[in-house]
């Protein structure tokens, strides 16, 4: 991270906690100005290593389940591998789209409502790029944590909030259509103020406000974060993929806390196909990775049956916000603000 000074850094760690977070507030937190901190913002996102920022919804409150597609190319150039980008970064329900290396190529997470809808979705993908599509492998994301990333300041776990999205059994909550239109807006920018929102959305500023504190009591907001491109700070993302054994409930908490005390893991994931866990590693140098990768191995080798390393690249996308929900009411002329 040799781009970052230790202001940027804490600037960083203070987005990380709260990436909607008021400029006073953040001035006060920092002990500088509104004036400084907007600076080290703007900064920050000239230089790319803030992209944008994305709300932490949970897709299961809201009745969705995320369907992990890692995904293998072949009879691909450089113009058709951007075609296919164009159409999953414009495609309402992938949340998540990354390069990733080793043995696939990307790495798309789609939004359904059930089974039968992320096969129409995958079907359609498949149907408009049938020659490039060499190979598929399907993860059912059941639910995770994000633990966040304390090593920016080498932060204590403790102080941190760790954030949880999708739950084994999950509560549905009722939203109506303005709910829908403002966490639309706060999908695509987390930091969009109340009033602009207010002015979208066509109702007051503390209306605005106050739905967005209903959002994050009923937890379908779980939190505000910043895009960080990591490739900007020298920072290599890893996704971890374990297959257990003899495994209990208390072996797989021991080795969530295990986890959770390491900085370098900043979220976990619990899955259902051929995978059975997640993890997802950011770290400075590759033998880091390697020497954190072979302590959980040896410490739990009489539960981790196999292990697959994915380094992530590029990250296209980043959205929780299930775009066909849109469809529950008329925004053609909503959408044209954007």
């Amino acid at each position: 991270m040799n781009d970052l000074d230790k202001y940027d850094l804490r600037l960083l760690n203070v987005l990380e906690e709260d990436a909607r977070m008021p400029l006073t507030q953040i001035a006060k937190k920092l002990h500088s100005s509104q004036q400084v901190v907007s600076y080290r913002i703007k900064s920050l996102e000239q230089r790319k290593i803030i992209g944008e920022y994305y709300t932490l919804i949970d897709i299961s409150r809201l009745g969705y389940t995320s369907y992990r597609t890692l995904i293998r190319l072949s009879n691909i150039d450089s113009e058709k591998k951007e075609e296919i980008i164009e159409y999953l970064m414009k495609h309402p329900n992938v949340l998540w789209l990354v390069d990733v290396g080793g043995r696939w190529d990307l790495l798309v997470n789609f939004l359904a409502k059930n089974i039968i809808q992320y096969y129409n979705l995958l079907s359609h993908f498949r149907s408009k790029f049938p020659n490039q599509i060499q190979n598929y492998d399907i993860l059912t994301t059941i639910g995770g944590h994000y633990f966040g990333r304390s090593y920016f300041m080498k932060e204590s776990r403790k102080a941190i909030k760790t954030l949880k999205f999708g739950i084994v059994d999950p509560k549905m909550e009722k939203i109506d259509e303005l709910d829908l239109k403002v966490l639309f807006i706060l999908s695509r920018n987390a930091r969009e103020n109340a009033v602009r929102i207010s002015e979208k959305v066509k109702t007051s500023p503390n209306t605005v406000i106050l739905r967005i504190k209903e959002l994050k009591k009923k937890e379908i907001i779980q939190g505000f974060k910043p895009l960080i491109h990591l490739d900007k700070i020298d920072v290599s993302g890893y996704k971890a993929l374990i297959k257990f054994q003899n495994i209990t409930e208390n072996k797989e908490k021991e080795m969530f806390r295990h986890l959770y005390e390491n900085p370098h893991v900043v979220g976990a994931l619990k899955l259902v196909g051929l995978w059975d866990f997640e993890v997802e590693f950011e770290v400075e140098k590759k033998e880091q990775m390697l020497s954190i990768v072979r302590e959980i191995r040896d410490m739990f080798k009489d539960i981790i049956k196999d292990l697959e390393i994915l380094p992530l690249y590029h990250e296209y996308k980043y959205n929780f916000f299930p775009g066909d929900l849109l469809g529950l009411f008329h925004l053609d002329e909503f959408t044209v603000l954007f």
